[in-house]
């Protein structure tokens, strides 16, 4: 059997994506709005402070599902897409997928009773996530444009690779799918503030807090997107690449 003819053999800077997580007022807005000519998807109105584009509140699915799609298709100019908050998006679209509708019967609508019951609405969410959301997001990334996950904090128990478990911070996803989310990341950024009350972010995994990189990135840095970037350029190898280099920017546009 002949394999296909592409074959990618050259690292290459591309857009990155990931996941910031904080508590509340830790700046998690207003690291997004200091990212490369951000755009804003606004999930759960909390972005009206910040001075940069954004859309309107999105209080549903459809609504949110048709920028993402607008978005993906590209020719707009935008150099980050920063989804406030990935935790209300993934409620929105939990709602649509239980059918939760504002009236009294819609209400009552839950995840498990949806779709013939047995707990098989979790299987339809979960398909939406790998075969529509992280796709779309995908090609946001790929025609040249970062995107940023902005997400809450809360307390998971997780396991390590040795079988020891511990709680610790992480962002607050549904639990059906943190694990995907984390995954499809290129970082995951925890922001806290150090002994001196100066905000940072912690990109690596540590006995109190869930975190990741694919940079190679070690310490803590200031919370800014300047100084994250900076960091991922500084990782990639100085040979040619097959992809020319971006700062998040949509070259495309």
């Amino acid at each position: 059997m002949t394999l296909p003819s592409e074959v990618l053999t050259r690292a290459h800077l591309r857009a990155p994506k990931g996941i910031l997580y904080g508590p509340p007022g830790i700046g998690k807005t207003t690291f997004g709005a200091g990212a490369d000519n951000p755009l804003i998807v606004d999930c759960e109105n909390g972005a009206a402070h910040v001075t940069c584009d954004r859309t309107p509140y999105l209080s549903n699915w459809p609504a949110i599902r048709q920028w993402l799609d607008a978005l993906a298709g590209g020719g707009h100019g935008y150099g980050t897409v920063v989804i406030d908050s990935v935790d209300w998006l993934l409620r929105r679209l939990e709602e649509f997928v239980s059918g939760v509708k504002d009236s009294d019967h819609g209400m009552s609508q839950t995840m498990n009773r949806s779709h013939g019951g047995y707990g098989n609405g979790k299987q339809v969410l979960k398909n939406y996530v790998y075969q529509y959301l992280l796709p779309t997001l995908d090609r946001i990334v790929n025609s040249g444009v970062a995107v940023v996950l902005l997400a809450h904090a809360t307390r998971h128990e997780v396991t390590s690779i040795d079988g020891a478990t511990a709680e610790k911070s992480a962002p607050d996803i549904h639990p059906d799918l943190v694990h995907v989310m984390i995954e499809w990341s290129d970082f995951v950024a925890a922001a806290r503030k150090d002994a001196n009350n100066v905000r940072e972010m912690v990109l690596n995994e540590t006995g109190q807090q869930l975190a990741k990189n694919r940079y190679g990135i070690d310490t803590a840095l200031p919370m800014n997107w300047g100084a994250l970037y900076a960091e991922i350029v500084r990782s990639q190898p100085t040979t040619s690449a097959t992809e020319t280099p971006t700062t998040g920017a949509n070259n495309n546009a």
